[in-house]
């Protein structure tokens, strides 16, 4: 049988690890709230539900008082496809207890606890052996049996002299899954400070399914299509510059499906064409005068309207450097239906000569009031970046493939989590992909040579 070329860039579950559990004699208990709490509802939990989670998961101690709970929306300050109540306790030496509790479950997806002087300040208490204990301890009572064993070795590390970190990759059926993990920070007594789930819990794909490596990389080799753009690259020394270069956008199809063969981009969608949204083809917008939005406010497609109005009237010199970005809302509904007040925020970003200037940090927002229709943007001057690239010699796309492929022979197989739309009503499916993997780098559009980020 030919061995296969994927290569493996993850620490699998850990020998150490499972015979640490077992050493501690805590995982044949394990699990036991959290199968508790798991139950088949729709229904948010109120707040007060919420804290009963929250003092089942972790004790409050004495002298601290309840402060606040708040609801988190999906995709809010955790980045999850869930929201989640954060609720707060506080003590009179300003030490501070947060939980994060899943509004359906009461799972427990975060906890903190601050202090105002730490016993692990004293090097006599960094014990990274009794850290460790206490991190699987902790992770025994709120993870379940299934779920500590798809825990990879945990990467260590020292936090801030106060105790010790631990991240836990998630690897399923030997499959890394990205962008999944638990982290855990430990005093070195082994007491918990801080603790974050970031779990994806969809159906999973079906690995029989799977299509082969040998057709994965025919489908990768003949299908991958990187954008050419402008993109800020580090030249050494600290110093980085704009170069016209061949890279993936968020939008570009990257990756294969390893169950469909479908092509996929950045976002766990698939990869459909992105047309430019340039301004100066676009017709004169007039400004929105009602909202037609709840209670009158502007919807998100009135607030576009209302920015690109803005940019027209006030930089018509400048439409033909500006294209409008894909938005998303900067607000949805609350949980319970009421309506959100916060301005929308309307993105654009710089062309020069027609091609994307594609680096992130040059891309703009125009806040648009959702109740006057008022617009703007908060620094002055608005200007593209500065490039000075008058070189007119550029690589075709089949060039600059041929030059990348030559640099990612290797395959990589990974689970990960579709990023979600905020009018989607379900969370979406774990997807199972493959992706070509290698040196990393782009290539120069003009030479069509590989400038590698090593």
């Amino acid at each position: 049988m030919k061995k296969s070329d994927r290569k493996r860039f993850w620490k699998g579950p850990s020998t150490f690890l499972l015979s640490s559990i077992l050493a501690l004699g805590i995982i044949e208990n394990g699990g036991t709230l959290v199968q508790a709490v798991e139950q088949k509802s729709d229904k948010i939990l109120s707040e007060q539900e919420a804290i009963k989670f929250a003092k089942k998961w972790m004790d409050v101690p004495a002298r601290f008082e309840y402060g606040y709970g708040q609801y988190i929306e999906p995709y809010g300050a955790l980045r999850t496809p869930y929201g989640a109540w954060s609720l707060y306790w506080s003590h009179p030496n300003q030490a501070s207890i947060g939980y994060k509790i899943h509004p359906v479950t009461g799972r427990l997806l975060g906890y903190s606890y601050q202090e105002e002087y730490s016993q692990a300040n004293n090097p006599a208490f960094m014990n990274s052996k009794l850290a460790l204990e206490g991190a699987l301890k902790f992770l025994t009572k709120i993870l379940s049996p299934e779920e500590l064993l798809e825990l990879a070795e945990p990467e260590e590390d020292v936090y801030e002299s106060k105790g010790y970190y631990f991240k836990f990759m998630r690897v399923k059926n030997t499959i890394p899954f990205e962008r999944n993990w638990i982290t855990v920070i430990t005093r070195g007594d082994g007491k918990v400070l801080h603790f974050e789930r970031v779990w994806s819990d969809g159906e999973m794909p079906d690995t029989s399914k799977m299509i082969s490596e040998k057709k994965a990389r025919e489908l990768l080799e003949q299908n991958t299509k990187p954008t050419m753009h402008y993109k800020r690259v580090y030249i050494g020394k600290g110093e980085s510059k704009y170069m016209l270069v061949y890279d993936y956008l968020p939008t570009d199809p990257q990756f294969v499906d390893a169950i469909t063969g479908e092509m996929i981009d950045a976002k766990g969608r698939l990869a459909k064409p992105s047309p430019i949204k340039g301004l100066k083809e676009m017709p004169i917008v007039s400004a929105p005068t009602e909202g037609k939005g709840m209670n009158g406010v502007l919807t998100l497609e009135q607030a576009e309207a209302s920015a690109i109005h803005f940019l027209q009237t006030t930089y018509p010199d400048r439409l033909a450097d500006i294209y409008m970005l894909d938005s998303q809302p900067y607000y949805v509904e609350s949980y319970d239906g009421s309506q959100r007040w916060e301005d929308h925020h309307v993105n654009f970003g710089w062309l020069k000569n027609g091609i994307l200037i594609g680096d992130r940090d040059s891309n703009f927002s125009l806040y648009v009031n959702p109740r006057t229709g008022e617009s703007g943007y908060g620094k002055e001057p608005l200007a593209p970046p500065v490039i000075d690239d008058n070189d007119k010699q550029r690589v075709d796309m089949a060039t600059a493939k041929k030059t990348e492929q030559a640099m990612k022979k290797s395959l990589e197989l990974y689970y990960f989590q579709p990023e979600n739309d905020v009018y989607e009503d379900e969370e979406p499916k774990p997807r199972l992909v493959y992706r070509l993997s290698g040196d990393g780098g782009v290539v120069d559009a003009h030479t069509g040579k590989w400038i590698s980020y090593q």
